[in-house]
């Protein structure tokens, strides 16, 4: 008799739970389900070279060149790492050259935006410091990036060793506001 008193108390405790759990779908929806997607935060005004950083890593990580081109400098030049330059990408036709100017390279982005998986790149601006308040360039050396270009669900390419160099210059926009944007961008990352 204490067997089957127990194997109930077993039974009606896992009625309980399952009820539970029916409750908290009905009420909340299903467990399995995957969150909501949050609305991407938009990027910082570009009043701080730090700022004009955080607006390069929302285009890379959201895809919008037409934000990516906005940080950039009409005279904006990649500066590419020296490892790498005279090298021939795997699968590519092209050597890498030292440099490319604002077009070349805001084209080359756009390729890839358009046909990367997924990007991730990470900034870290707090040690870019700050520009004097009269100055109109402004340069953040040995800063470290974190970027992840993947190209389909199981191969990408990751740059997290070494760091970038970057060059800014003060510009006014349409209001007459001081604002930001980037002149020179070296890399000196190792790509795996």
């Amino acid at each position: 008799m204490k067997k089957y008193n127990k194997n109930l108390r077993i039974a009606r405790n896992g009625l309980a739970a399952a009820a539970l759990a029916a409750a908290t779908l009905t009420f909340t929806g299903c467990l399995f389900s995957p969150p909501e997607e949050q609305p991407p935060e938009p990027a910082p005004e570009m009043t701080t070279p730090a700022n004009v950083l955080k607006n390069i890593e929302t285009a890379y990580n959201q895809k919008l060149i037409e934000n990516y081109k906005k940080a950039l400098s009409a005279s904006f030049v990649f500066y590419f790492d020296p490892d790498d330059v005279g090298q021939k990408p795997p699968g590519k036709e092209y050597i890498i050259p030292e440099s490319w100017s604002y077009t070349e390279d805001w084209d080359a982005t756009e390729n890839m935006f358009e046909n990367a998986y997924s990007i991730n790149l990470t900034i870290p601006t707090r040690n870019v410091g700050e520009p004097e308040p009269t100055a109109t360039t402004f340069r953040a050396d040995n800063v470290s990036i974190n970027l992840l270009v993947m190209v389909d669900e199981l191969n990408g390419y990751h740059a997290d060793k070494g760091y970038c160099n970057f060059e800014f210059e003060k510009y006014k926009n349409q209001e007459g506001k001081d604002r930001w944007r980037l002149r020179k961008w070296w890399d000196f990352t190792a790509a795996e």
